[in-house]
């Protein structure tokens, strides 16, 4: 009876690692596979006593990965390392720094991992809950971004003073402070003279064309957006990149810019803002699809009559 109690116990404690281990695409947990093995045999020679060693070994594993495994810190990681160029690929790129915050693969559309993520972010941030509401945000920000004065963005290196400069005072003028770090990190980025103490980026706000691709992805996910549909909005943000910067350089100096104005500057603690953490690695890893892809790569057409998808009738 014992024996069949342990065995059991040991084969929920072994289904719940392997789809513990599955669901994380971490190597770490596939490291306790001598458990799950361990269990299987002491169990089946009839030492029940010393399988439940194994057995709550492995069960406290998959509980700490649970717990750590969502708290891992930003990496570089990509599905498909060799996956030839694609629009779909180079749009994914250009919002890695999000899915890398989360150390998920940047490369993938639709990752049904982040579901319960997007869900919880969306209503959040756009107020997005179903397919309505996301073609309503998505109108709303591309028309947002189109119908808008460019601007620059105006980073004082001394004061750590960041403001927004539009033609003409066109568009209320907004700031923000950052910290000795953001400052070093923004004099890194645009690679000015240490004795220059002002540096502008032009045209920053085009950077929330990044929320853009978030929406894309997230709707794929949640399967809101067609595969068509998601390739199609795709593509047209991706050639509209292409049209307001010539680099990632250009893009990834917008993106720093427009995320600490997003966010008002703040905390200089690498480990309180994952997307910043992120930003640095592709900004500077060698692997990073920011120093991989080309920036200029052929974009297919997209047909008037398979354009973006929108909340607005046609």
């Amino acid at each position: 009876m014992f024996t069949a109690v342990v065995g059991v116990l040991g084969g929920l404690a072994i289904v719940a690692w392997a789809v513990v281990a599955w669901a994380s695409k971490r190597r770490q947990p596939w490291l306790m596979a001598p458990l799950a093995l361990f269990t299987v045999v002491l169990v089946a020679v009839g030492q029940p006593g010393w399988a439940l060693l194994p057995v709550v070994a492995l069960a406290a594993g998959s509980f700490a990965e649970l717990v750590i495994g969502a708290r891992e810190a930003p990496t570089l990681r990509t599905k498909e390392p060799d996956a030839p160029l694609s629009t779909e690929r180079w749009a994914a790129a250009v919002a890695a720094p999000f899915r890398v915050a989360l150390a998920e693969p940047w490369d993938v559309v639709a990752r049904p991992q982040l579901r319960r993520r997007y869900r919880k972010v969306f209503e959040a941030e756009w107020g997005v809950v179903d397919r309505e509401t996301l073609l309503a945000a998505v109108d709303r920000l591309w028309e947002e971004l189109h119908t808008g004065h460019s601007a620059d963005l105006v980073v004082d290196l001394r004061t750590g003073v960041v403001r927004s400069r539009a033609p003409e005072g066109r568009r209320e003028e907004e700031t923000a402070l950052l910290s000795p770090g953001q400052v070093a990190r923004m004099r890194e980025i645009t690679g000015v003279d240490e004795s220059d103490e002002t540096v502008v980026i032009g045209a920053y706000q085009w950077w929330k064309s990044v929320h853009l691709i978030r929406l894309a992805c997230g709707g794929a996910t949640l399967d809101w957006l067609s595969p068509v549909e998601t390739q199609s909005l795709l593509r047209r943000i991706a050639s509209d990149l292409q049209r307001r910067y010539a680099g990632w350089q250009q893009l990834a100096e917008a993106f720093h810019g427009g995320y600490l104005m997003w966010h008002g500057g703040g905390s200089d603690d690498a480990d309180s803002d994952r997307v910043w953490t992120a930003l640095g690695l592709l900004t500077t890893d060698p692997a990073s699809p920011w120093n991989l892809l080309p920036w200029d790569m052929p974009l297919e057409r997209v047909t008037p009559e398979h354009g973006m998808p929108s909340a607005q009738p046609h």
